[in-house]
Protein backbone atom coordinates (compact mmCIF):
# COMPACT_ATOMS: atom_id res chain seq x y z
CA UNK A 1 0.00 0.00 0.00
CA UNK A 2 1.04 3.86 0.14
CA UNK A 3 0.47 6.68 1.85
CA UNK A 4 -0.05 8.44 -1.45
CA UNK A 5 -2.35 11.78 -0.95
CA UNK A 6 -4.98 11.93 -3.48
CA UNK A 7 -6.68 15.58 -1.56
CA UNK A 8 -6.15 17.12 -4.60
CA UNK A 9 -4.86 20.39 -4.50
CA UNK A 10 -5.57 21.97 -7.78
CA UNK A 11 -8.50 21.04 -9.83
CA UNK A 12 -8.22 20.15 -13.34
CA UNK A 13 -8.24 22.20 -16.42
CA UNK A 14 -10.43 21.05 -19.00
CA UNK A 15 -9.72 21.54 -22.31
CA UNK A 16 -12.81 23.56 -23.11
CA UNK A 17 -10.91 26.55 -19.80
CA UNK A 18 -7.75 26.07 -21.54
CA UNK A 19 -6.09 29.07 -23.28
CA UNK A 20 -7.54 28.97 -26.77
CA UNK A 21 -4.28 30.16 -28.26
CA UNK A 22 -2.22 27.48 -26.56
CA UNK A 23 -4.59 24.62 -27.38
CA UNK A 24 -2.15 22.72 -29.56
CA UNK A 25 -0.69 22.24 -26.38
CA UNK A 26 -3.05 20.30 -24.52
CA UNK A 27 -3.97 18.47 -27.64
CA UNK A 28 -0.40 17.34 -28.61
CA UNK A 29 -0.13 16.12 -24.95
CA UNK A 30 -3.03 13.82 -25.55
CA UNK A 31 -2.26 13.03 -29.51
CA UNK A 32 1.51 11.94 -28.76
CA UNK A 33 0.12 9.73 -26.04
CA UNK A 34 -2.73 8.25 -27.45
CA UNK A 35 -4.73 9.81 -24.63
CA UNK A 36 -8.84 9.64 -24.99
CA UNK A 37 -8.94 12.08 -21.81
CA UNK A 38 -6.13 14.42 -20.28
CA UNK A 39 -4.29 12.64 -17.62
CA UNK A 40 -4.89 14.57 -14.20
CA UNK A 41 -1.09 14.74 -13.91
CA UNK A 42 -1.30 16.72 -16.90
CA UNK A 43 -4.66 18.54 -16.43
CA UNK A 44 -3.60 19.90 -13.35
CA UNK A 45 0.05 21.00 -14.81
CA UNK A 46 -2.55 22.94 -17.30
CA UNK A 47 -2.66 25.59 -15.22
CA UNK A 48 0.74 26.46 -15.99
CA UNK A 49 0.17 26.38 -19.73
CA UNK A 50 4.49 27.06 -20.41
CA UNK A 51 5.17 24.81 -17.45
CA UNK A 52 2.65 21.93 -19.36
CA UNK A 53 4.25 22.22 -22.69
CA UNK A 54 8.21 22.38 -21.33
CA UNK A 55 7.69 19.29 -19.14
CA UNK A 56 5.09 16.80 -21.22
CA UNK A 57 8.26 17.73 -23.83
CA UNK A 58 11.00 16.17 -21.89
CA UNK A 59 8.82 13.83 -21.03
CA UNK A 60 7.56 12.89 -24.64
CA UNK A 61 11.28 12.28 -25.70
CA UNK A 62 12.14 9.85 -22.59
CA UNK A 63 8.81 7.52 -23.15
CA UNK A 64 9.22 7.94 -26.88
CA UNK A 65 12.17 9.12 -28.15
CA UNK A 66 15.16 7.45 -26.21
CA UNK A 67 17.09 4.70 -26.97
CA UNK A 68 16.45 3.25 -24.08
CA UNK A 69 13.91 -0.20 -24.78
CA UNK A 70 10.10 -0.22 -23.70
CA UNK A 71 11.08 -2.83 -20.69
CA UNK A 72 13.74 -0.53 -19.32
CA UNK A 73 11.49 2.36 -19.89
CA UNK A 74 9.09 1.17 -17.65
CA UNK A 75 11.38 -0.71 -14.72
CA UNK A 76 13.63 2.91 -14.71
CA UNK A 77 10.06 5.00 -14.44
CA UNK A 78 8.42 2.23 -11.90
CA UNK A 79 12.14 2.61 -10.06
CA UNK A 80 12.22 6.35 -9.76
CA UNK A 81 8.50 6.23 -8.65
CA UNK A 82 9.32 3.81 -5.83
CA UNK A 83 12.08 5.65 -4.73
CA UNK A 84 10.75 9.37 -4.64
CA UNK A 85 7.04 7.75 -3.30
CA UNK A 86 5.18 8.90 -6.82
CA UNK A 87 2.31 6.82 -6.33
CA UNK A 88 0.54 8.16 -9.13
CA UNK A 89 3.26 7.30 -12.08
CA UNK A 90 3.71 3.67 -10.41
CA UNK A 91 0.14 2.43 -11.31
CA UNK A 92 0.69 4.44 -14.64
CA UNK A 93 3.26 2.27 -15.20
CA UNK A 94 3.18 -1.23 -13.60
CA UNK A 95 1.30 -2.89 -15.74
CA UNK A 96 2.98 -1.72 -18.60
CA UNK A 97 6.01 -4.04 -17.94
CA UNK A 98 6.05 -7.96 -18.73
CA UNK A 99 4.89 -10.38 -15.38
CA UNK A 100 8.74 -11.83 -14.93
CA UNK A 101 9.78 -7.80 -14.34
CA UNK A 102 6.66 -6.95 -12.35
CA UNK A 103 7.86 -9.42 -9.98
CA UNK A 104 11.44 -7.98 -9.55
CA UNK A 105 10.97 -4.26 -10.18
CA UNK A 106 11.57 -2.08 -7.15
CA UNK A 107 13.42 -4.93 -5.63
CA UNK A 108 17.25 -5.61 -4.99
CA UNK A 109 17.09 -8.14 -7.50
CA UNK A 110 16.14 -5.88 -10.39
CA UNK A 111 19.41 -3.94 -9.39
CA UNK A 112 21.21 -7.83 -10.43
CA UNK A 113 19.91 -8.45 -13.90
CA UNK A 114 22.16 -8.55 -17.12
CA UNK A 115 23.24 -5.34 -18.47
CA UNK A 116 21.69 -2.93 -19.47
CA UNK A 117 18.84 -3.40 -17.02
CA UNK A 118 20.37 -4.25 -13.67
CA UNK A 119 23.20 -1.47 -13.95
CA UNK A 120 20.37 1.11 -15.26
CA UNK A 121 17.82 0.38 -12.26
CA UNK A 122 21.11 0.78 -9.95
CA UNK A 123 21.92 4.15 -11.23
CA UNK A 124 18.14 5.46 -11.44
CA UNK A 125 18.13 4.20 -7.49
CA UNK A 126 21.01 5.64 -6.29
CA UNK A 127 20.29 8.89 -8.58
CA UNK A 128 16.67 9.34 -7.28
CA UNK A 129 17.69 9.13 -3.98
CA UNK A 130 20.84 11.53 -3.89
CA UNK A 131 23.28 8.57 -3.72
CA UNK A 132 26.95 8.56 -5.14
CA UNK A 133 27.25 7.08 -8.27
CA UNK A 134 30.83 5.75 -8.81
CA UNK A 135 32.10 6.39 -12.18
CA UNK A 136 32.43 2.47 -12.53
CA UNK A 137 28.59 2.56 -12.95
CA UNK A 138 28.47 4.88 -15.25
CA UNK A 139 31.14 3.70 -17.66
CA UNK A 140 29.06 0.10 -17.35
CA UNK A 141 26.01 1.82 -18.72
CA UNK A 142 28.28 3.90 -21.21
CA UNK A 143 29.09 0.61 -22.36
CA UNK A 144 26.07 -1.03 -23.04
CA UNK A 145 23.56 1.93 -23.42
CA UNK A 146 26.61 4.37 -24.94
CA UNK A 147 26.91 7.91 -24.40
CA UNK A 148 23.70 8.80 -26.13
CA UNK A 149 21.83 6.43 -23.43
CA UNK A 150 23.14 7.50 -20.35
CA UNK A 151 22.31 11.27 -21.04
CA UNK A 152 18.76 9.75 -21.92
CA UNK A 153 18.91 7.69 -18.74
CA UNK A 154 19.88 10.65 -16.65
CA UNK A 155 17.08 12.67 -17.95
CA UNK A 156 14.78 10.24 -17.53
CA UNK A 157 15.43 9.81 -13.61
CA UNK A 158 15.41 13.69 -13.67
CA UNK A 159 11.97 14.21 -15.22
CA UNK A 160 10.22 11.35 -13.10
CA UNK A 161 11.75 13.17 -10.28
CA UNK A 162 10.42 16.29 -10.73
CA UNK A 163 6.80 14.46 -11.72
CA UNK A 164 6.79 12.84 -8.35
CA UNK A 165 7.51 16.11 -7.01
CA UNK A 166 4.35 18.05 -8.41
CA UNK A 167 1.89 14.51 -8.10
CA UNK A 168 3.06 14.30 -4.15
CA UNK A 169 3.31 18.24 -3.52
CA UNK A 170 -0.16 18.50 -5.29
CA UNK A 171 -2.00 15.24 -4.55
CA UNK A 172 -2.79 14.62 -7.94
CA UNK A 173 -4.98 11.83 -7.88
CA UNK A 174 -4.95 8.43 -9.41
CA UNK A 175 -7.52 7.93 -12.45
CA UNK A 176 -10.31 5.97 -11.19
CA UNK A 177 -10.09 2.35 -13.18
CA UNK A 178 -6.47 1.75 -12.65
CA UNK A 179 -4.98 -0.74 -10.80
CA UNK A 180 -3.32 0.23 -7.64
CA UNK A 181 -0.07 -2.25 -6.66
CA UNK A 182 1.57 -1.80 -3.91
CA UNK A 183 5.62 -0.85 -3.65
CA UNK A 184 7.60 -3.37 -3.53
CA UNK A 185 10.66 -3.81 -1.33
Amino acid sequence: MSDYNENKRLSSVPREQFPSDKIEIYDHIMESRKLSFMADLFAVMAHSPGALQSVASVGEHVRFNSVLDEVLREMVICTVSQEVGNFYEWCHHFHRMPDEMRNVVGTPAAEKLSSPRGPALLYSRLLASNQTVDDSLVETIRSSLGDQGLVDLTIMVGYYQLIGTFCKALHVPIEEGLDRPPFKK
